[in-house]
């Protein structure tokens, strides 16, 4: 039976053995180790003793080594016992498992350890064959010795133990060798003794040298002649003593055979050459065991004779002379031991010298030989003493002159040698020239052929290692180069061809001795050209190996170039040597040296032809394979080589083509075999599995990977197989595994030329291919024969491009990898070729039809591949590919995947990914909604870990949504009509992983269809599927999704709670119902009241998930509690309010409305918790009560000179939704109860009142933001319904609904506001609110319940109709504000007015208000909030309301002081006498924006003094960095300062402000003078100078230093343009030179900066920057400046509470730009100043507003009369640029720049560009800005439409007339640009143009008084007042907002290729040669 087992029980015992190992490493439970050990122990069998020796001196208590013996010491002989076979796997097994065995278990291990191994001598092994390697005496004790090395290792106490146990064995085996009987002997004990060497040589072991003695005193025993004589003839005593035992015969015929095969022949010589190298390892292992490892090659798997290659490797690494052993019995032993050896390997030299033949590989006389040499240098390490013996003996064995030539002892004595060398440094240097010598000789060991070698031979590399050693540590320097140079010169040497070819193996220059050159040519001249041919190869090997291991860079570089000189000449042989080398210093070669190689190879191979000789072996080849193989540790390299393979392999393909050519008799059909060939390092290169090329592969890899399936089709390497086996049957295995690797070989971007590449492709010759191109022709026809009448009509190239891509996609489809046909599809041009994409389609179904058809096949063998379904994924994405055809494919292919294999749908991947594309779909279409002006283009699922990239075009998003949507419900029907559970099992799991997200963000199509199918019936269950289809209700599973998915978390959760109240020691587990955990409770309050504290103190660190389980957790213990716990309920009420924000309320929420559902009883207890928390946050200041983000002028801003920063719009939107969002979430609570409470709740509905009541009394400190407006009306509308579903006396419902009307009216007291964004559906929202808002206005009515009174009803007095008048009053001018608010909302939604968008909301009561009506409504709401009839007049245009809100502003001062819009109302053009009474309260008024105080200097003013204290007031007031950006208008100022207010002003913020002193100095100087010259002097002038003068005198110390060296810089950069003047006549290149020459001499002063740039410090100049500028008379100038400036930075998206609404934490970062800078001369700026402060200023009401808009006022400052500072644009390209570059169109620009109109990249620089084209326009057409030519308008890095140089505004245009359009400029590239004029981008244009102009009109009183204070200026664009008057009615103040919609869109029209900007760029064209097309 135990010969039938297989060893089962062995095997079961090993497993088991590394099963423990693995547990205890995961601290496994004790007791079930214990058991699997007792039962193991309990079958491990050891010798019955008959009694119990007394030898216990050395052993740890318990333990006992049974020997017999005598008192005298004489051995009792005794019976061997015999054991199973069983048996003895069980007691192996058993050591294999002590080995793994926990460390507390040891004790119990070594005694059965030492039991086994002492029983070895006396057991009978069963004569069993059932062993494949080794016979079981020898497994048993290998494993045996084996655990107790590594137990002894890890445990020292158990070291003498384990020794005296080894000891012990060997001690009693040796003797047997001599006096057992021959077959006992043969058959176990030599066996045995096998077994013990291979534990030794194999496990490393720090052995001592007294150890070492102890072993080896008896193993030297073996060397005795009598016993090696009789171990020789064992095998034939052993057979001729069995007799005619049949059994016996067999057993030891089979046991050594067996042995004989692995190569362990049981002889005399094999068993000394064991105990040799037992007997080195174990004394090397001694000497080193100090010695580290870490630079040591270990084996990462177990291995035999590991031991003894480690403790070779650590002595020849780090053993140093003089730490041999000093102990002197240890040192004779030592001696005689070496005696013995040498003895020994003398004896076999002169036995074999003697014989005719070499000795038979069975005797093992060379191993023996060998490990005697290797012994014999170990002893003399450890004596410290060379021996002068074996030190001739190596010198004799390594030259020419050795008795033997024997590559395996010639090895070990070079192994040899290296130890002496080590532990005797000074025999390194003769060494060493002996070592050369040896090399270099024509031995027959080096004769070898590396066409039949895989590897370099050991004898070589020996030599190389060892010679390497002796030149390390030689005395003298550099001795390698000299050495390398020698062994080269001798490589040199055996040339043919050496100096009579041209091709010379090296440069005369390169060899450092010609005469040693010429020295080793005359030692070689005896040689035979055999014998010439070794050195030269033997010496190359070494060679290369020297400079291997040496791993110096520069032998490394000289080494490689050598070689790759003498390859061009070599034979075969040397070739092939060579090559193989290159190789070897190619994988550690420098970069450089590498590419040298592969070159190297590739010249050779492209060289190769069919009667070139080396063509037979190509070794070249062979090499280029080895190396893409052995390359895995470089994978830098990678890329390279693959580049330079794939290039050789077209290379090859042309030159085959070439020949054919030039040759029609040429051999074709094997110089295609020599191309295919280059598929096999091709193939092996692509098989690291660490080498991925990815779908971003570079186009220079696509374009090659192309060509070379070009090149395969054209040769037919793809072509179907013959069934006659050929030499070529490895090109199909290979091809399909490169196919499989190959990158899309069709790419989306624009500049891929594979359009071009199918017509003329360069490695396809036309003269060729013509010729042959019938049978590609055919073979495609054959694969699409519907498609044949296209085939034939095709080009070669687009022949062989459908060929590949058929044979590519077919062997990736058959290898499972499917998802990759897509991308065929990916590329406009090629779609854009209807035959072409119709065969395409074709190759494509065919394709399909074959992936399923062998998928099918492999389905029916259960061996669908692993990877499917990761491809059927990567299909799912790209079914939503940006390209329609692209998408087409890949969900026509994955729809026929699934339909055929609908049980894939039961993958969970593949489900969840189904889901999460539909979810993301969703969440993409409904962006255009969300976000409508800035699409979102890439969306990921963290879920299903994938990206989708999608198109912006929305139409298309909602026809993928669509399909996929219809698809999968097709998919998920299959999948429940076949497998019902596991769809459901995997919907739930989907269910159940939906992450946590809050109230706001609830909606996920993924979730809802998986619930929806979760929930279906499929027909496998019947009943109900026949009962769904008679029934009109339709049966669901409902019941049972909403059980299983509860029962699932239940459990899940208490099988969590018990394994936490265990881990916690907590008792009552049992009953947990009846369990309390109050302890844990406590802590639990003390938690959240921490966390309630930390977020108080700002120093949170709790993140959303952290929160959430706080108070799911205190939700559920207030659930699961009996008695309420009111501290409980208070903190699960206060730790949300605390943290407010969104994720906080949310989840409050959620734990909120569960515990009242739970728990209703104590509804009223939670409400009114969550009410006080509402009331605290009204009083704390939070949320909607916040003033933090209420509506601020967008110019008491500051005004900035920067591009529009959308990143800054995000953060305040995202800012102000986190502050206003939690309140609205908590109306929803509030209002869902409220519902649920009305009819029967008292108590709740009095907590209700209050609330309501409350909150609209502090109607004063709610944010008036525009996202506030949703949370504001939603407030209200809770009011009005608590109000309606009271029951309240009439005086109470009076006070709660005049609070309501009160806070309803407030929000009417901020000018009107917009919505915030591009959110329509926030906008939709808004008007739905107010809409219902305004229903419920005009439904309210008193109900007039009695009063509580203590009079009779009916004589108490009755004031409902007070209240009802009062009613009437209120709710009139409501409603009218109401309805004007939706109105201009359903403009700013609708502002095209898209008829697809709805109607305007129709204001009725407007249309029914007289003027009296008008004048009641304004003194009603004066009443309420003079600020509300304030703004009324701006809401609504009628001259009533005008005249009606001046005439109370006037008559009532007081009321509106803090109202700074009122004060036009007062202040007006005259200021007549009624007015001057009033103008005393102007000190106390609120301050305006800046700009609207400077224009109170103006004359129409006459200097009113109460006018002049205010506005200088107001500018000091506001912060500095607000009123600098109007120095201009401030400097204009000063015209009319005859009582000095804005001297003063000046004078004393130059004091606070460095940077405004700077300024207003640069800006005065500039004013100065009116013309560019500085001839015609203002008439301020005096004034500016007596300024300039008092203003610089003024400063003093630090701030006199500071103006010395800015303005010392300043001049100095400035003062070239001065020096250029006497080179203005001369070249652009000496001018140049002037620049860089001055430039040179300017030093950075600390803390300067360039007057453009204020908020940046210059820190560096490039000194080589300076351009000079076109003019004809001045000497402008451009120069780079590093500038250091800081930013605003969100660092990351954080998890804290606090911050995950935000999306992370703000920061301040300092950050260096390099700004270009253009010194002008000549040219007045300040009207480009003045326009581009106009800009700036648009920027700042289209980031208040929330437009992303993008404008770049780059600054401009004007420093002096005609001159000026301007920054330049960075990264832009005029479009006269462009037009000069030869670009036809803006479309061809983007295009080449950006990609294809389908890329993301390309999408998003046209949406910048519309959003800028629209923000430009407004700005134009407001502007007038004219002189629009090509050469004015920028396009920058990002697409953004930039417009340059204001020169002509307003009234002028170039030579004084106005020819081009009054609109702004929109030509026909434009629009096509943006898709054209039906298009989406076209439609956001035209909207952002009307929001443009809809959002600036409000500020038009501040944006025209800006332009209007410079008037005086007398700029060229100035034409007096008129130009005031129409820069006014340009802004249309007179029309509402639909009107003014209306006329912007007329003026949009109006610009559409307007006839006259044609003209003009015509014009322009000509006259300045400025290109527009």
């Amino acid at each position: 039976m135990d010969h039938l087992e297989l060893n089962i029980r062995q095997l079961t015992l090993s497993d088991l053995a590394e099963s423990i190992g693995e547990v205890k490493g995961e601290g496994a439970d004790a007791d079930d180790v214990v058991s699997a050990i007792d039962l193991i122990t309990s079958r491990v069998e050891t010798r019955q003793l008959s009694k119990a020796s007394d030898e216990q001196d050395n052993l740890p208590d318990g333990y006992s080594l049974n020997g017999d013996s005598h008192e005298n010491g004489e051995a009792v002989a005794e019976e061997r016992v015999f054991m199973s076979n069983s048996r003895v796997q069980c007691n192996i097994g058993f050591a294999e498992l002590a080995i793994n065995m926990p460390h507390s278990h040891v004790k119990d291990t070594v005694p059965v350890l030492v039991d086994i191994l002492r029983d070895v001598p006396y057991i009978d092994f069963d004569r069993c064959l059932s062993w494949d390697e080794w016979a079981m005496p020898d497994q048993l004790v290998s494993t045996t010795v084996t655990a107790l090395l590594k137990i002894a290792s890890a445990h020292p106490e158990y070291r003498q133990v384990t020794f005296d146990a080894i000891t012990n064995l060997v001690k009693e085996i040796v003797p047997r060798f001599q006096t057992e009987d021959s077959f006992d002997v043969l058959s176990q004990y030599a066996p045995a003794f096998h077994g013990l060497y291979r534990a030794v040589i194999s496990i490393p072991f720090d052995w001592s040298p007294e150890e070492w003695r102890s072993l080896a005193e008896p193993l030297n025993q073996l060397f005795l002649p009598d016993t090696i004589e009789r171990l020789n003839k064992l095998p034939i005593e052993a057979l001729s003593g069995s007799g005619e035992d049949v059994e016996k015969i067999t057993y030891v015929q089979t046991l050594v055979s067996r042995y004989i095969s692995c190569g362990r022949p049981l002889t005399g010589y094999f068993i000394v050459c064991c105990v040799i190298e037992a007997k080195w390892t174990i004394l090397a292992q001694a000497m080193s065991r100090t010695y580290s490892t870490k630079d040591i090659d270990v084996a990462p798997a177990p291995q035999e004779a590991a031991a003894a290659n480690i403790a070779w490797q650590k002595l020849l690494k780090y053993h140093e002379p003089g730490n041999g052993f000093t102990e002197e019995s240890q040192r004779v032993l030592l001696r005689t031991t070496m005696r013995n050896v040498l003895h020994i390997f003398a004896t076999l030299l002169v036995l074999i010298q003697e014989m005719d033949s070499d000795p038979a590989d069975d005797s093992y006389a060379w191993e023996t030989m060998s490990e005697s040499l290797k012994l014999a240098a170990v002893c003399c390490a450890a004596l410290d003493e060379l021996d002068s013996g074996l030190y001739e003996r190596l010198k004799t064995l390594l030259s020419s002159e050795s008795p033997i030539v024997d590559s395996m002892v010639q090895e070990a004595a070079l192994k040899s040698t290296s130890i002496l060398v080590r532990c005797f440094p000074d025999i390194a240097a003769p060494m060493a020239n002996h070592l050369r010598r040896f090399v270099t000789s024509p031995l027959s060991i080096f004769e070898f052929e590396f066409a039949s070698t895989a590897r370099t031979p050991s004898s070589l590399l020996a030599a190389a290692r060892c010679l390497s050693l002796c030149i390390d540590l030689a005395p003298g320097d550099d001795l390698i180069m000299s050495y390398m140079y020698s062994l080269l010169n001798y490589i040199a040497a055996t040339s043919k061809d050496i100096f009579e070819t041209s091709s010379i193996i090296m440069n005369l220059a390169d060899v450092p001795d010609l005469s040693t050159l010429h020295s080793v040519e005359t030692g070689l001249r005896g040689l035979s050209e055999d014998e010439k041919r070794t050195v030269g190869i033997s010496t190359i090997s070494v060679a290369s190996r020297l400079a291997l291991e040496n791993k110096n860079e520069e032998v490394t570089r000289l080494t490689i170039s050598m070689l790759l000189q003498r390859m061009r000449a070599a034979e075969p042989t040397v070739e092939a040597a060579i090559a193989y080398n290159l190789v070897d210093l190619a994988l550690i070669a420098p970069q450089s040296a590498f590419v040298d190689i592969i070159r190297a190879f590739s010249s050779i191979n492209r060289s190769a032809n069919l009667d070139d000789t080396r063509f037979s072996n190509n070794m070249v080849l062979a090499a280029q394979t080895r190396l893409a193989k052995e390359l895995r540790g470089r994978p830098e390299l990678y890329q390279l080589y693959l580049t330079e393979l794939l290039t050789l392999f077209a290379d090859k393909g042309v030159a085959i083509q070439n020949a054919a050519i030039s040759n029609h008799h040429a051999k074709l059909e094997e110089m295609s075999e020599q191309l295919a060939s280059l598929l096999l390092p091709i193939d092996a290169l692509l098989s690291h599995e660490d080498f991925e090329i990815g779908p971003d592969a570079s186009y220079n890899v696509v374009t090659l990977f192309r060509n070379m399936w070009f090149l395969c089709a054209l040769f037919g390497f793809t072509a179907p197989a013959t069934r006659t086996p050929t030499a070529m049957e490895w090109r199909q295995p290979a091809l399909a595994r490169i196919a499989t690797r190959t990158p899309p070989i069709v790419l989306e971007e624009a500049h891929d030329t594979i359009v071009s590449d199918l017509e003329y492709n360069t490695v396809i010759r036309q003269e060729y291919v013509e010729t042959v191109i019938a049978k590609p022709r055919a073979l495609l026809t054959k694969h699409i024969p519907l498609r044949a009448s296209e085939v034939r009509y095709l080009l070669p190239g687009q022949v062989l491009f459908l060929l590949a891509m058929h044979d590519v996609e077919s062997m990736r489809a058959a290898a499972g990898c499917p998802s990759s046909l897509v991308t065929y599809f990916v590329n406009k041009g090629i779609n854009k070729n209807t035959g072409l994409l119709q065969c395409m389609e074709a190759v494509a179904e065919k394709v399909i039809r074959g992936a399923i058809s062998d998928l099918n096949g492999q389905a029916a063998k259960q061996a669908l591949p692993s990877g499917l379904s990761m491809e059927l994924r990567a299909l799912l994405v790209a079914s939503t590919h940006r390209i329609l055809k692209a998408r087409e494919i890949a969900a026509r292919y994955l729809n026929r995947l699934i339909t055929s294999f609908p049980s894939l749908m039961c993958d969970p991947p593949l489900v969840f990914a189904i889901l999460e594309v539909l979810t993301l779909l969703r969440r993409a279409t409904e962006n255009e909604f969300l976000d409508e002006d800035n699409p979102t283009y890439t969306y990921y699922s963290d879920r299903a870990d994938f990206t989708l990239q999608l198109t912006d075009n929305y139409e298309a998003r909602n026809q993928m949504l669509s399909q996929l949507q219809r698809e999968a419900s097709t998919w998920f029907e299959l999948a429940l009509s076949r497998a019902p559970i596991e769809l459901h099992s995997t919907l739930q799991k989907y269910l159940a992983t939906v992450p946590n997200s809050s109230l706001m963000e609830s909606c996920e199509l993924g979730a809802s269809i998986a619930l929806n199918w979760a929930k279906a019936i499929g027909p496998i269950e019947r009943k109900l599927a026949s009962l769904s289809s008679m029934s009109i209700f339709k049966p669901d599973r409902a019941k049972t999704l909403a059980n299983q998915l509860a029962s699932k978390g239940y459990y899940t959760g208490e099988a969590a709670g018990f394994k936490f109240g265990r881990a916690s020691g907590l008792d009552g587990l049992d009953d947990p119902l009846s369990f309390v955990p109050k302890r844990e409770i406590t802590l639990l309050k003390k938690r959240i009241a921490d966390a309630i504290t930390s977020i108080r103190d700002k120093t949170n660190t709790l993140t959303v998930a952290d929160l959430k389980r706080l108070l799911f957790r205190a939700a559920s213990t207030l659930i699961f509690l009996e008695e309420w716990d009111h501290d409980l309920a208070h903190y699960l009420v206060a730790l949300p309010f605390e943290a407010f924000t969104q994720a906080s309320i949310s989840a409050g929420i959620e734990c909120w409305s569960w515990v009242i559902a739970e728990k209703p009883t104590f509804e009223v207890t939670l409400m009114s918790e969550i009410a006080a928390a509402w009331d605290a946050s009204i009083k704390h200041g939070k949320g909607m009560f916040s003033k933090s983000q209420n509506y601020v002028d967008p110019f008491l801003q500051e005004v900035q000179y920067s591009p529009t920063d959308k990143a800054t719009i995000d953060r305040l939107t995202r800012t102000a939704a986190r502050l206003i969002t939690p309140h609205g979430l908590i109306l929803q609570l509030l209002f869902s109860r409220l519902q649920a409470a009305r009819y029967r709740r008292p108590g709740l509905m009095l907590l209700f009142q209050r609330l309501a009541l409350s909150s609209a009394r502090a109607h004063e400190t709610m944010s008036t933001h525009p996202l506030a407006r949703e949370a504001r009306f939603s407030f209200l509308l809770f009011g009005f319904e608590v109000l309606k579903s009271s029951f309240l006396d009439v005086f109470c419902e009076h006070q709660l609904r005049t609070s309501l009307y009160n806070a309803a009216y407030s929000w009417f007291a901020v000018r009107p506001q917009w919505s915030h964004g591009s959110n329509r559906v926030q906008v939709d929202a808004d008007i739905k609110l107010l809409s219902e808002f305004l229903s419920y206005l005009q439904a309210d009515s008193i109900r007039g319940y009695a009063p509580i009174s203590s009079l009779a009803p009916t004589h108490a007095p009755t004031q409902a109709p007070y209240y009802i008048a009062a009613l009437k009053n209120l709710g009139l001018p409501l409603r009218l504000l109401v309805e004007n608010e939706v109105f201009r909302l359903t403009v700013w939604g609708n502002p095209v007015n898209d008829t697809k968008r709805g109607q305007d909301h129709i204001c009725l009561v407007e249309k029914t208000m007289l003027d009296n009506a008008w004048t009641a409504a304004i003194r009603r709401t004066w009443n309420i909030d003079p600020a509300i009839a304030v703004y009324m007049a701006e809401r609504f245009s009628q001259p009533a309301v005008q005249t009606a809100v001046s005439s109370l502003v006037r008559s009532n001062t007081r009321d509106v002081l803090d109202v700074p819009e009122g004060l036009h109302f007062l202040v007006t053009e005259s200021l007549g006498a009624s007015v001057q009474r009033d103008l005393r309260y102007l000190l106390l008024w609120a301050p305006v924006p800046p700009v609207l105080a400077i224009t109170f200097f103006e004359r129409r003013y006459n200097n009113h003094p109460q006018l002049l204290q205010y506005a200088h007031r107001v500018l000091e007031q506001h912060p500095v960095d607000l009123t600098f950006f109007f120095v201009p208008q401030v400097v204009q100022a000063l015209r009319y300062d005859d009582l000095g207010y804005v001297a003063r002003f000046i004078f004393e913020t130059a004091k606070i402000s460095q940077l405004f002193c700077h300024q207003i100095i640069w800006n005065m100087k500039a004013n100065c003078y009116r013309d560019d010259a500085g001839e015609q002097e203002d008439p301020m002038k005096p004034t500016l100078d007596r300024m300039t003068d008092m203003v610089v005198d003024s400063l003093s110390g630090e701030a006199r230093a500071f103006y010395d060296r800015e303005f010392g810089f300043f001049n100095e950069v400035t003062s070239i343009s001065g020096k250029l003047k006497p080179f203005i006549k001369r070249t652009k290149p000496e001018k140049k030179a002037k620049i860089d020459e001055e430039m040179a001499k300017i030093v950075v002063q600390v803390g300067v900066y360039l007057p453009s740039n204020p908020d940046g410090k210059v820190i560096d100049i490039d000194k080589k920057s300076g351009r000079p500028l076109q003019s004809h008379a001045k000497a402008p100038f451009m120069a780079t400046f590093k500038v250091r400036k800081e930013r605003l930075v969100v660092k990351g998206s954080s998890d804290n509470i606090l911050d995950a609404d935000t999306q992370g934490q703000e920061e301040t970062e300092e950050y260096d730009i390099w700004q270009q800078a253009i010194f002008k001369v000549g040219d007045d700026c300040r009207q480009d100043v003045l326009a581009l402060q106009v800009i700036a200023m648009f920027k700042n009401i289209f980031t208040s507003v929330g437009l992303t808009l993008y404008v770049y006022p780059y600054r401009v400052t004007a420093t002096a009369p005609g001159c000026g500072v301007i920054d330049v644009v960075p990264n832009a390209t005029s479009r006269d640029e462009m037009g000069r570059a030869k670009v036809n169109d803006l479309l061809d620009f983007f295009v080449a720049k950006y990609g294809g109109e389908d890329t993301v990249e390309f999408q998003k620089a046209r949406l910048n560009f519309i959003q800028s084209m629209a923000a430009y326009s407004v700005v134009c057409y407001i502007l007038q800005v004219k002189d629009r030519h090509n050469g004015n308008i920028m396009i920058d890095g990002e697409g953004h439409i930039v417009h340059i140089d204001f020169g002509f505004l307003f009234d002028i245009g170039p030579g004084g007339v106005k020819f081009e359009p009054n609109s702004f400029k929109l030509t026909h590239e434009m629009v096509v640009l943006m898709g054209g004029r039906t298009s989406q981008g076209y439609q956001l244009f035209q909207q952002l143009t009307v929001k443009a102009f809809l959002a600036i009109r409000p500020h038009a009183d501040q944006l025209v008084s800006t332009v209007q204070l410079m008037l005086d200026t007398c700029l060229p664009s100035f034409k007096g007042e008129p130009t005031i008057r129409r820069l006014k009615e340009r802004f249309a103040l007179h029309l509402n907002e639909r009107q003014a919609a209306e006329y912007m869109m007329s003026i949009v029209r109006n610009a559409y290729e307007n006839v006259r900007s044609t003209v003009y760029d015509e014009f322009q064209r000509l006259q300045n040669g400025i290109p527009y097309k």
